[in-house]
């Protein structure tokens, strides 16, 4: 398997922002982060990228959660499409988690779309669990599981 390398980015520029966007929609749909929301995040919290030999093949963005400040919210985590079940997701899961102490951090929160069986498998078998179903948690039809790793 190729070797993914983990960047932070904390200015990306206007073209950078698009790109990201762009990925986020093909995605996400509705729910994606736009490049105003891509910025905030790069700069208050964690804008991460996933790279094989340079090509973004997928990016993760973390918040601290204020109510646990040991655990981060993960706002967002994909693998572009035509890198999925190539071992990315797994890889990128792996060098966000060695991120966590560097960051204070002793767990992840995520949510998860129901119709979403590749997502959840990825994330059952890294070891997050569902702790709630919330029905329309992003509005009208967004249903989503919670999931956590980590800490109690």
């Amino acid at each position: 398997m190729t070797s993914l390398r983990l960047r932070r980015v904390s200015r990306p520029n206007p073209a950078e922002l698009e790109v990201l966007a762009a990925s986020d929609r093909e995605v996400f749909g509705s729910v994606a982060l736009d490049t105003y929301d891509l910025a905030v995040v790069a700069e208050a919290g964690g804008l991460y990228l996933g790279e094989v030999e340079g090509e973004v093949v997928g990016s993760c963005q973390l918040l601290r959660k204020l109510s646990e400040p040991e655990v981060l919210w993960v706002l967002g985590f994909y693998i572009r499409p035509e890198w999925q079940s190539r071992g990315m997701g797994r890889a990128l899961l792996e060098a966000i988690t060695r991120e966590l102490p560097v960051l204070g951090a002793q767990g992840m929160v995520l949510t998860v779309a129901p119709e979403n069986k590749k997502a959840m498998e990825l994330y059952l078998n890294f070891g997050f669990r569902v702790v709630e179903e919330v029905g329309e948690f992003y509005g009208k039809g967004e249903d989503r599981y919670l999931l956590r790793y980590g800490r109690e």
